[in-house]
């Protein structure tokens, strides 16, 4: 029995399955106000917080830009874009993106379905259209899929994964949600004498890749999670900072470049440009090398073959680099060293060089300054 003080908590949940990809969901009773309080908050979370995966990026045979045109394509290539954005995928649990590929020749429609299946993605509604060929239309695709959270706009994320968009490579505005519509109403409910009570409403349409049952279990969930910590206000105890695990690094790579017993003028070049060890000079390319001043293709040469006996190459790439245990400060004090002997041997190169002669002591001139 429920107090005179006690809030009520729902206790009829009914859940109408209206069609494969929709559902109605009532709950009831709940006490006057919490039928939005909760209606509002369960919608926001279902439409931004749901997880799941969409096509980000395509790459076209022939285009270069999304404002081009295709021969024997009804479409053009931003009407293609926004019909990729209608492909439902799923991918397997564990990955997080994939790539796919699409070919498909000859007169008729190019629908999901035609794009080559793969073990680790599946089309949830394989008739969408995508674009719609004439007898001699050609249309070859490359797609990626990723997995994600949200709405990610392309202009976001060029950039954000620290590589340049190559051309040809067309990013679309990412919608991982994969809720496609919902909308809540509260209606009055009533228990015994109490008729100030709320019933709320849901009604909820996916794409397909996710149960309208499961998505609600989600988005609840995910509820109970951010309002967990009101619970306790002081939060979760602060654990005592323990110090970083080793870091597992072939041994080789932490030896200062002396090692590699290059010639002074290239072991000076180097350090000038804060390289010290070997795993610093190993994650430079050809290009970065030879902008180093006073550093030319000759020893560039001899670098590269030091390295090759120690089986490595330039432009390798070191995850957790730098180890935490280098001494960086004495680096730089060497830094500063090798700066100032790089400056020298400059200096000196300009004064081992014979001064051109001047021209009122060239060889030839009839009069000179000394007596014979």
């Amino acid at each position: 029995m429920v107090g005179a003080f006690d809030l009520l908590k729902p206790s009829r949940v009914e859940v109408e399955k209206l069609t494969a990809h929709s559902a109605r969901v009532t709950v009831e009773p709940l006490e006057r106000g919490f039928g939005y309080t909760l209606g509002n908050a369960m919608r926001r979370i279902l439409l931004s917080s749901i997880p799941g995966a969409t096509i980000v990026e395509c790459e076209i045979e022939q285009v270069l830009h999304e404002y081009s045109t295709i021969e024997g394509v009804q479409e053009d290539v931003i009407d293609i874009l926004l019909n990729l954005k209608g492909v439902a995928v799923t991918l397997q649990d564990g990955v997080d993106e994939a790539s796919l590929t699409l070919t498909k020749k000859g007169l008729g429609p190019v629908v999901a379905g035609d794009i080559e299946r793969s073990h680790t993605v599946e089309i949830i509604n394989p008739d969408h259209v995508i674009a719609h060929l004439t007898k001699s239309g050609e249309l070859h695709m490359r797609l990626k899929v990723e997995r994600g959270r949200g709405y990610w706009p392309a202009t976001q994320r060029d950039g954000a994964d620290g590589e340049t968009r190559p051309i040809g490579r067309l990013r679309l505005d990412a919608s991982f949600s994969p809720i496609e519509r919902i909308s809540y109403r509260v209606e009055n409910a009533r228990v015994e004498q109490r008729t100030d009570l709320d019933k709320l409403v849901l009604n909820l349409e996916t794409n397909g890749t996710i149960d309208p049952e499961e998505a609600i279990r989600k988005a609840a969930q995910i509820l109970l999670d951010q309002l967990a910590v009101f619970v306790d206000l002081k939060g979760q105890r602060e654990e005592p900072l323990l110090p970083p695990p080793p870091v597992d690094i072939d041994p080789v790579l932490m030896q200062p470049v002396d090692d590699l017993e290059l010639t002074v003028r290239s072991a000076n070049c180097l350090k000038a440009e804060n390289i010290y060890y070997i795993g610093d000079l190993v994650q430079r390319t050809e290009g970065e090398l030879l902008k180093t001043p006073n550093l030319g293709k000759k020893s560039l040469t001899e670098i590269k073959d030091v390295l090759a006996k120690y089986k490595l190459n330039l432009g390798m790439k070191i995850d957790s680099w730098p180890p935490p245990n280098l001494n960086l400060e004495q680096d730089e004090e060497r830094a500063a060293a090798s700066r100032r002997a790089v400056a020298s041997m400059a200096i000196d190169e300009a004064a081992d060089k014979p001064s051109p002669p001047h021209p009122e002591t060239t060889a030839g001139d009839g009069d000179s300054d000394v007596e014979p």
